[in-house]
C-alpha cells in the first residue's frame, strides 16, 4: 500500500502525520515493541538514527500517546496514572511526617484506597505511615506524642488478631523497603499502585480482609482501570524476595499475565 507523507519546512516527516500512523498501524494492539517502533519510522525516514528515535519515544509518552509496560515494550491503549484522593487526615498526617523528618524517605497511604477495586466494602480501615529503617521507630514516637490514637509499630500476628482489626481506624508505622516506588501527591509521597499490589501480595497477615478472591478482583481492577508498569512491579517484588511467587499468582490468577508474557 503506498504512503501518503506529508513533509514540513525541513524536508522531514511532519510529527501529526506520524502520529496518526502510528495510530493506524497498530490499532487493536495491546502493546508494540521498541523495535516494531523503530522500523515503523524508518519505513518513512529511513536515515533515521538511533538517538532521534529516543526523542520521538520521548514525546509519544510526553503526549501521553505511549506508555511502557516492561522495558523494551509499550501500549497505545494508554490508561492513566493511578492518583488517589487524599483524604483530610491522611494528607495532614503526611505533611507532618515529611516536616518532621524532612531528610528521611517515608510515605502514607490508606486502606480506603483499595474500596474502589474490592466487591466487599470493608468497615475497618488501615493509615499505613512507611519509613525508612533509621527513621521507623522516631516516626513512631513522634507519632504517640502527637497524640495519634491506636498507633502500631509493626505489629505482629497477634496484636494484628487482638488490637488491630478490632479498631474503626488503626495507624501502622512500618518499615518502608529501600527502592520501593512512590509518587507526589500534592507534595506527600505516597505508594505506586505497582507498590500497593506488591505490598498485599506480600504482607498477608497485615492485609488479611484483602485476600483470597478479593485479592485477584484487585488486581484485576487496578490493570483494568489505571496504567501498571510490570518492569517497576516486579523489580519491587524482587526486592522484597517475591518475584517467582507473584510471577506464578499473576500468571495463574489475574489477567496482568497478559503483561508479563508480551
Amino acid at each position: 500500500m503506498a504512503k501518503f507523507v506529508t513533509l514540513n519546512s525541513a524536508n522531514t516527516v511532519s510529527t501529526d502525520f506520524l502520529t496518526e500512523q502510528i495510530k493506524q498501524q497498530f490499532t487493536g494492539r495491546h502493546s508494540v515493541t521498541r523495535k516494531e517502533l523503530f522500523d515503523f519510522y524508518r519505513s518513512f525516514e529511513p536515515d533515521l538514527k538511533e538517538a532521534t528515535f529516543g526523542w520521538r519515544i520521548y514525546a509519544l509518552k510526553e503526549k501521553n500517546l505511549l506508555k511502557s509496560v516492561q522495558r523494551g515494550v509499550y501500549t497505545l491503549l494508554v490508561k492513566p496514572q493511578f492518583h488517589p484522593a487524599l483524604e483530610t487526615r491522611l494528607k495532614e498526617l503526611g505533611a507532618k511526617i515529611s516536616k518532621q523528618f524532612p531528610s528521611a524517605r517515608t510515605c502514607v497511604w490508606s486502606t480506603r484506597w483499595l474500596n474502589e477495586w474490592t466487591i466487599h466494602q470493608p468497615g475497618r480501615f488501615l493509615i499505613l505511615a512507611e519509613a525508612e529503617t533509621s527513621a521507623i521507630e522516631s516516626v513512631f514516637y513522634f507519632l504517640k506524642d502527637s497524640h495519634y490514637k491506636n498507633v502500631f509499630l509493626n505489629p505482629d500476628e497477634d496484636l494484628l488478631e487482638r488490637y488491630v482489626y478490632e479498631q474503626t481506624e488503626t495507624i501502622i508505622v512500618k518499615t518502608l523497603v529501600s527502592k520501593a516506588p512512590l509518587e507526589k501527591e500534592r507534595n506527600i509521597s505516597v505508594p505506586s499502585a505497582e507498590k500497593i499490589l506488591v505490598d498485599l501480595f506480600v504482607d498477608k497477615k497485615l492485609f488479611a480482609p484483602f485476600q483470597g478472591d478479593e485479592l485477584v478482583n484487585i488486581f484485576n481492577n487496578i490493570h483494568k482501570g489505571y496504567a501498571l508498569n510490570i518492569t517497576k512491579l516486579l523489580a519491587y517484588a524482587r526486592r522484597r524476595n517475591k518475584e517467582k511467587e507473584l510471577r506464578d499468582f499473576i500468571t495463574k490468577n489475574t489477567k496482568l499475565n497478559e503483561l508479563i508474557h508480551e
